[in-house]
């Protein structure tokens, strides 16, 4: 799927690898974490599927972060 600048969902990924990898967690561990499948977090990270809010709540959580540091900086 080829993504394009305004893709929120793209955005939204970049946004979750750079938390994921501060914390120094691999997709695998992270996505074990917050019991997942590696496959599926992937296609997050890489904005192929549009997530739901229950599971951004797991993912801050997991993260250590409030729900809403999740969204800084994703373009209007």
């Amino acid at each position: 799927m080829k993504h394009t600048y305004n893709d929120i969902n793209f955005y939204f990924g970049n946004n979750l690898r750079k938390f994921r990898e501060s914390k120094g967690y691999s997709q695998d561990d992270f996505a074990a974490l917050c019991n997942i499948s590696r496959a599926y977090y992937g296609r997050i990270e890489r904005g192929e599927h549009s997530i739901t809010l229950d599971r951004c709540a797991l993912i801050a959580q997991a993260l250590g972060v409030h729900i809403s540091d999740l969204f800084v900086d994703l373009p209007d």
